[in-house]
């Protein structure tokens, strides 16, 4: 008996995992009779819940409030404070192209990217050539397709399907994005609803002229599984969230980043009760290596680890162990990552051969490589490495490759 108990509980957490969630989504935008540019947003899940964070401008990056169910990393909507909008809706399942010499990024982190870095539509359309962008529903990542708004009125969608990133513009009128591709609306979609909302929805744009008739429109195109209805104003930074069938509460964007970083649970709103944020940051880093080079001529391998202590985004320091056949070194190292594609190192080392009767000798470790900075729980890495040992100058040269894991 429980021997079967272990099958289907192995069985109901395959299932939970592979189902897909229910995004369900509407979006599209207007402007309204002062010329200013109106983003409305239906957001459908079976799920529940949900948060808005604001964050403040920092360093070079711009400030934002942010929607998400996942973490603060996954936002699914959001707006900047240079007036942007991005958000997102589920698609069918498709092909998407994937390089490893970009940087790799998980579908819904690219929201927050986006609003980090990009004022415009056109900024952030040049975002996403940058990185290689990972879907998949296993891990909670939906495919999805993005619609981005600017505060002067210009738009774009961007669709990955098959194989390849597509941009569709529409300068001429509003765009409108639900579930289905945009550029092959020949693939079904899985929701059933997909193109009656989005005929809806372009029915009536020329009927739609001010906050109150965006949100009547997304009341119309609304599904049993709607759980917010947001309209976003770009031009005056001014967010109106309507939370299931509660009354909606308006937000100003400028006045919410100036009380720092905080956000506030969807469900209970109305109490504007300020939760404090709190950033997640890796606090160690495992970096198992391996690799094969020359030790005086001779063929050697060599097998080690490091543990890492990040100082900071792109600094880490902390021990190695390396073994070389017979050779054993240990010592401390300090890393930096530049330009989110490449690794360098340097370290200080104590090596011991255990074959000769000699007394360890210190030496250098130099590493110099391609790593890119990717968001994903394993992070591979391969560098060209030179071990310099003091002791009668000897060299050791190889390449080393290996995975960083983050804790």
């Amino acid at each position: 008996m429980g021997k079967y108990i272990k099958l289907l509980i192995i069985l109901f957490v395959t299932i939970s995992l592979l189902i897909k969630p229910i995004l369900g989504c509407t979006i599209f935008y207007i402007l309204d009779k002062n010329g200013n540019v109106l983003v409305g947003r239906n957001f459908d899940s079976e799920g529940k819940g949900g948060r808005i964070w604001f964050i403040p401008p920092e360093d070079k990056d711009n400030g934002m409030a942010i929607i998400e169910q996942l973490g603060v990393d996954m936002p699914y909507e959001g707006i900047n404070d240079k007036g942007l909008f991005i958000g997102i809706s589920a698609v069918p399942n498709t092909h998407t192209p994937f390089s490893p010499f970009k940087p790799i990024r998980i579908s819904l982190e690219m929201v927050k990217l986006v609003l980090a870095k990009a004022k415009s539509v056109d900024e952030a359309l040049s975002i996403f050539p940058k990185y290689s962008v990972v879907f998949g529903v296993l891990f909670g990542n939906p495919i999805i397709h993005y619609m981005i708004v600017d505060k002067d009125g210009n738009s774009a969608i961007v669709e990955y399907v098959e194989n390849k990133m597509v941009i569709i513009k529409d300068p001429l009128k509003s765009q409108i994005m639900t579930n289905h591709f945009i550029s092959r609306p020949d693939i079904k979609p899985d929701n059933e609803t997909s193109f009656e909302r989005y005929n809806i929805v372009k029915e009536n744009l020329d009927k739609t002229f001010n906050v109150e008739d965006v949100k009547d429109l997304l009341r119309r195109v609304r599904q049993n599984t709607t759980l917010w209805s947001n309209v976003y104003d770009l031009n005056n930074k001014t967010i109106y969230i309507t939370y299931r069938d509660s009354d909606t509460e308006v937000f100003n964007l400028h006045d919410e980043l100036s009380k720092g970083k905080h956000r506030y649970d969807l469900e209970s709103l109305k109490d504007r009760k300020s939760l404090e944020y709190i950033e997640s940051k890796s606090k160690v880093i495992l970096r198992p290596h391996w690799g094969y080079g020359y030790r005086d001529g001779i063929e050697v391998s060599h097998q080690g680890i490091r543990l890492l202590i990040p100082m900071d985004i792109s600094k880490r320091y902390g021990f190695e162990f390396t073994k070389f056949g017979s050779l054993f070194s240990f010592g401390i190292v300090l890393e930096r990552r530049f330009n989110e594609l490449f690794n360098t190192s340097i370290g200080v080392l104590d090596y011991f051969d255990s074959q000769e009767s000699k007394s360890s000798s210190l030496g250098f470790v130099l590493n110099l490589g391609w790593e890119p900075d990717n968001h994903i729980p394993f992070k591979p890495f391969l560098t060209y490495r030179l071990d310099i040992i003091f002791r009668d100058i000897r060299l050791i040269n190889s390449v080393s490759t290996g995975f960083s894991f983050e804790f």
